[in-house]
């Protein structure tokens, strides 16, 4: 009977690309049947091919007519850290103290059991099962669980360990016929971080979590990571010292000369300076000076280098910048653009070609529309066969294009997520560029700087002329800024007209999600693989915010009290040195300095003495994140009174994200379910014409609308909430049947002849007027969807302003006379 050989990748999409590569390379036929799990299909195919082999170390394998080749996937880890009962993740967390979880050892549990049959299954047909999960750590990881996993049922099994960087049949059957053995040290190193993250993590987490909800928050999970609340911390420190930030004067002086071509500015170099009287002492030097020697001229051949080979943190910086979207999207795309074999591997920190000579993959884009001439030029060149260098890393080469596509290519590729197509393309198009830009010329420039002497002080103006734009010429990515100097002799004498400029230091800027990276990637938080994720958790748990189109992060109320909460009582697990001195204590597991044993006593020791000093200022630390999440959620807020007793409505926090309208009477149990996303206000001088209930704001960043709650419940039709625009009342703005009343109200005297304001609403028309003058004021018309009413007087002339609401607008406070516009909900 002949063997079976059984390839498993470590997710499907590289098991189809397996099977493609051995259906193109060994003209195989394969057969597919589901395995114990949706997604993970089993491929199967007889072997035809009589010239298939394939090395693991020093063994050699050749495949014969009798024998089988499987190729199947999981979905990445089959098994994760948590603890047995009752310390596990799935036990009422209130039962157990969060300090005891500590120093108790983790155990490996499947996180989906038909995986873990999936698996097994496969094993017990197999004599070899080679591995070919992502070659980073934690694919070494998940193969270490595969391998053992499958030897539960079949112990005579052999293994192998293929790596790949590209996902193309050629690198694939590369990988495939010179095998290695897994790492077994990163295995260790990886796996120890793992359980490191799971012990500090948990039990700071529960700590918190179950502290709130003893004090009224359920259904609220406060979570510490050792990753995510160090980026915290860079944010919420950035924002304080941004906030705190108190600007100073300082001046500069340059001097006028004119030139051939014009008026030239040179400037100080003593510039800047923070005494005003030192810049009046210059400047009056320089009047009774009047002229200045040139005392320099020079030029100097220079050059802009070509970028280094792409990165993950500068693929997931630079697009972050260039596209505004956010990191994590870059990296899921480029992991799709991965496994349909456009692009190599995705998460990589080298930035050097260990190919001698890139023109095979040059001639690839030779034909391509775009990238054609470029491409042609760089063979003419000769830079690919002497690209830009970078760092050296053993883990994986650089990212680069593998595939040659058109835009219809990536449309197929993302036609179930059509949002995606552009940014797709545009991540496609920059990788290519990038590896063009590498292999080209760099651009050859003039450095210029002229110096004149005046009043025994110098100053200097410096100036570019761009000999040759070499890459520049098609990589939008970079800019050049230079404005040629003129040619002045040395000796000359040059009349000076002097001026005095006033400044203030400006704060240090608030992070963007790109240069959050850049600044990760610089204090060694993370990984180039989970740097972006840990920037998205801290947005998932509702710590930070991002805010325009340079998306900057900025911390929410809850974000700046857990901040505030671990820099108070336990900065050794929030402070971002902390988490690199532990994966530098893993690290070092893999250098054979340390064993796995002393990283956990090292961790166990600083989350021990953290959670102590924590425990010993429970009261005030779970007061302040209460708070915070109150003020965040608006729970506990007043939103109504109840139709039944007159109690207070007020807003609860359900399971997950739901929220909910309870009365506060003990005795009474009404309760209206709320829309789960929306911030919620009473709307003024308003009240529901059918039930005569409190209708509600709910408004988003950039959209609002009107509900009333009980009839959001009660009047439902066909199975969906009932909404405003469903109300035939015509006496109701936010009805579908609105009709516009006619009344008068009066707004106040008149600031010209002291007459009576009146606000009139004719026909959607709406006047504002002086019954005595006959002046007029600017006012919203009162179409459907529309509110108006009287509000709050005006800050600035103190007569009546009305609160206008529109529905899809966000809601505002105007003032007819001063024109003046207040946006704040009431």
């Amino acid at each position: 009977m002949g063997a079976t050989i059984s390839i498993l990748a470590e997710k499907p999409s590289i098991a189809r690309a397996l099977v493609r590569a051995f259906s193109i390379v060994y003209k195989l036929k394969f057969k597919s049947r589901k395995g114990k799990t949706r997604y993970n299909y089993i491929f199967e195919s007889s072997i035809d091919n009589q010239n298939i082999s394939f090395r693991i170390e020093k063994d050699e394998y050749r495949l014969r007519k009798e024998d089988r080749l499987i190729i199947s996937s999981v979905t990445g880890h089959i098994l994760n850290y948590d603890y047995l009962p009752p310390f596990d993740k799935d036990t009422n967390w209130h039962n157990s103290d969060p300090l005891d979880l500590i120093e108790l050892e983790p155990i490996e549990v499947p996180i989906r059991a038909n995986m873990l049959l999936h698996v097994e299954e496969i094993g017990k047909e197999s004599d070899v099962v080679v591995i070919a999960t992502d070659w980073d750590g934690h694919g070494e990881s998940i193969g270490r669980q595969i391998l053992e996993i499958a030897t539960r049922s079949n112990k005579k099994i052999h293994h192998g360990r293929m790596h790949f960087t590209s996902t193309n049949p050629i690198s694939l059957m590369k990988a495939f016929e010179l095998q290695t053995d897994l790492n077994w040290d990163w295995i260790k190193q990886v796996d120890s971080l793992r359980k490191q993250d799971l012990r500090m993590g948990s039990s700071i987490t529960r700590f918190l979590t179950v502290g709130i909800q003893n004090r009224g928050i359920q259904n609220r999970i406060i979570s510490y990571g050792p990753c995510q609340t160090s980026v915290l911390w860079l944010i919420t420190n950035r924002f304080l010292e941004n906030r705190s930030f108190s600007p100073e004067k300082f001046w500069k002086v340059s001097v006028k000369i004119s030139t051939s071509e014009g008026p030239l500015f040179l400037n100080w170099k003593g510039n800047p300076v923070t005494d005003e009287k030192i810049v009046e002492d210059l400047i009056s030097e320089l009047g009774n000076a009047r002229e200045g020697t040139i005392t320099d001229y020079n030029e100097e051949q220079g050059i802009i280098k070509r970028p280094l080979p792409l990165d993950t943190d500068t693929l997931e910086a630079e697009c972050s910048q260039f596209f505004r979207i956010s990191p994590k999207q870059i990296a899921d795309i480029a992991e799709r653009l991965y496994n349909n074999g456009l692009i190599t591997y995705p998460r990589t920190e080298s930035s050097f070609y260990l190919e001698k000579d890139l023109t095979k993959l040059a001639q690839k884009f030779t034909s391509h529309d775009d990238f054609g001439l470029v491409a042609e030029e760089c063979i003419k060149r000769g830079g690919v066969q002497n690209p830009s260098k970078g760092r050296f890393t053993k883990d994986h080469e650089p990212i680069k294009p593998v595939k040659a596509v058109n835009r219809s290519e990536i449309e197929k590729i993302f036609k179930k997520s059509p949002a995606m197509i552009n940014h797709a393309w545009n991540i496609y198009s920059y990788v290519v560029w990038r590896f063009l830009a590498t292999i080209h010329s760099e651009a050859t420039v003039v450095n210029q700087y002229i110096i004149l002497t005046a009043a025994s002080e110098e100053f200097i103006v410096k100036g570019r002329r761009i000999v040759n734009l070499g890459y520049l010429k098609f990589y939008k990515f970079k800019k050049i800024k230079g404005k040629e100097l003129p040619r002045l002799e040395k000796g000359r004498k040059q009349v000076i007209e002097a001026f005095k400029h006033q400044g203030f230091t400006t704060p240090p800027s608030l992070w963007s999600e790109s240069q959050l990276i850049r600044e990760m990637a610089k204090l060694n938080l993370g990984t180039d693989a989970t740097r972006a994720s840990h920037i998205d958790t801290v947005q998932k748990r509702m710590y930070t915010i991002n805010q325009g189109p340079r998306r900057i992060l900025v911390p929410t109320s809850l974000g700046m009290a857990l901040y505030q909460v671990l820099t108070q009582n336990a900065k050794d697990l929030i402070i971002p040195e902390i988490r690199g001195k532990v994966e530098s204590w893993t690290q070092q597991i893999r250098d054979h300095e340390k064993t796995p044993e002393d990283i956990d006593n090292l961790v166990i020791e600083l989350t021990t003495r953290g959670l102590q000093r924590m425990k010993a200022n429970q009261e005030e630390i779970f007061s302040t994140l209460v708070q915070s999440i109150e003020s965040m959620t608006g729970i506990g807020k007043v939103l109504g009174v109840c139709s039944e007793c007159q109690g207070n409505l007020v807003l609860h926090q359900g399971k997950g994200d739901s929220r909910f309208l309870k009365c506060s009477n003990p005795l009474c149990k009404t309760s209206f379910p709320l829309p789960k996303k929306g911030d919620l206000s009473i709307v003024e001088n308003e009240n529901c014409r059918i039930c005569n209930g409190t209708p509600l704001l709910v408004s988003s960043k950039s959209y609002s609308w009107v509900m009333c709650p009980i009839c959001w419940t009660r009047e439902a039709i066909n199975d969906r909430p009932w909404f405003c625009t469903d109300c035939n009342r015509t006496d109701c703005p936010f009805s579908g049947s609105w009709e516009v009343p006619s009344p008068e109200q009066y707004l106040g005297n008149c600031p010209d002849c002291g007459g009576d304001v009146l606000i009139k609403f004719d026909q959607q028309i709406t006047q504002v007027i002086c019954n005595k003058c006959n002046r007029t004021w600017k006012a919203p018309n009162l179409r459907k969807g529309t509110s108006i009413t009287l509000s709050d007087p005006c800050e600035k002339c103190g007569h009546q302003t009305l609160y206008v609401i529109k529905r899809g607008k966000k809601p505002y406070r105007l003032c007819v006379f001063c024109s003046l516009f207040f946006f704040q909900d009431k």
